[in-house]
């Protein structure tokens, strides 16, 4: 049963609407703190909600929420107004260093330039190094004029227990894949069946559920990449994979071979193949692996429960495949894949790290 009516990800929730309540006032009461905290989930609307903040702080619009025409709202939206500043992670790397959080804090130093009230907005704070925590925190102790902090971040515990004194804390909660489902069916037009599909695949995360069905925010179609024909080409050589596997060992048994057989080869080639395919583009390993993983739930889900499997346009294979493979090796399967998710995490080299997944998996 899908939701009467698409709405956005971020309105979804009873929880954001509260959240939205109290920001709206802490707004009308002119007490605003010096730091906010929003924590969650990437794609839940933190960031968004930020700049929805800074807007209705300086709207001229005599209303609760901004009007979106004034100049300061209008600089926001188009991110040109000079006293909303923010860190954010730069590219490929893994923290937000020292240097960046005091070249905000120079700027933040002089006095604001039209904003009745500045933002310095630091994107996944969890990400800053302990320096520069510190060197936030003496901002966030005596904070610059008329300026207030919003820092967003998806895990809590990387964060000083100092800097969480200081900041009043918003939790973010993201929407299930039954209202995603919904979503794309009623907001997006999206088939039913697929909806089902990719709103699982990419569980609580509505962005990466239209990613993956190659529509931007605005339901318009990206050019880019096709993430659904990639979808359908990662899983047949999954299912190439593990079904070579298993005939391998079925020649072995009939031959009396105990040895390496061509079978064998062609499989460990197979799998070092797909390794080297995937590596070859770094920024996407992780949306294949979430692929991947909902392939490796499936084989566990179809023993015991096929009608509870997600990717029901490959129910005949995974059929196939669980008659081939005792239940324990799928349990197997997954762990591998959660310690590769792990290693790729800690910034191994992913073609290695597939290289030892892939060859796990086509030698079990």
């Amino acid at each position: 049963m899908f939701i009467d009516k698409g709405v956005s990800a971020f309105d979804q929730k009873t929880a954001i609407s509260q959240i939205v309540s109290e920001l709206e006032h802490i707004i009308q009461a002119g007490k605003i703190p010096n730091a906010l905290l929003f924590s969650g989930k990437k794609n839940t609307g933190k960031t968004e909600r930020a700049f929805e903040f800074a807007k209705t702080c300086n709207c001229i619009a005599d209303t609760k929420k901004p009007c979106n025409n004034c100049r300061p709202c209008n600089k926001i939206n188009a991110g040109m107004h000079p006293d909303i500043l923010q860190v954010s992670l730069p590219p490929k790397r893994k923290i937000i260093s020292i240097s960046q959080i005091r070249e905000i804090g120079l700027l933040l130093s002089a006095k604001p330039n039209e904003a009745k009230k500045r933002m310095g907005l630091i994107k996944d704070a969890d990400k800053m190094n302990v320096q520069a925590q510190n060197a936030l925190l003496k901002m966030l102790e005596e904070p610059p004029e008329n300026t207030f902090f919003i820092l967003t971040a998806t895990h809590i515990p990387p964060l000083l227990p100092t800097i969480l004194s200081r900041c009043r804390q918003f939790r973010f909660c993201p929407p299930s894949c039954h209202e995603i489902q919904g979503t794309l069916v009623h907001q997006y037009g999206i088939d039913p069946k697929k909806a089902y599909i990719f709103s699982q695949t990419a569980g609580s995360d509505l962005k990466k559920a239209l990613m993956f069905l190659n529509l931007d925010a605005d339901g318009k179609k990206i050019t880019e990449g096709d993430w659904q024909k990639q979808r359908t080409w990662i899983i047949e050589e999954i299912i190439g994979l593990v079904s070579s596997q298993n005939k391998s060992t079925v020649h072995n048994v009939a031959t009396g071979h105990n040895g390496t057989t061509s079978h064998n080869v062609a499989t460990i080639h197979r799998g070092l193949m797909l390794a080297q395919k995937l590596s070859m583009d770094p920024d996407t390993v992780l949306d294949a692996m979430t692929i991947i993983k909902m392939v490796l739930r499936d084989l566990c889900v179809f023993k015991y429960s096929p009608e509870k499997i997600v990717n029901l346009d490959f129910f005949d294979a995974f059929k196939d495949i669980s008659q081939m493979h005792v239940y324990n090796t799928f349990l197997e399967w997954v762990k591998d894949l959660y310690e590769t998710e792990g290693r790729l995490a800690s910034n191994s080299s992913i073609r290695l790290t597939l290289d030892r997944f892939f060859l796990k998996l086509s030698m079990v």
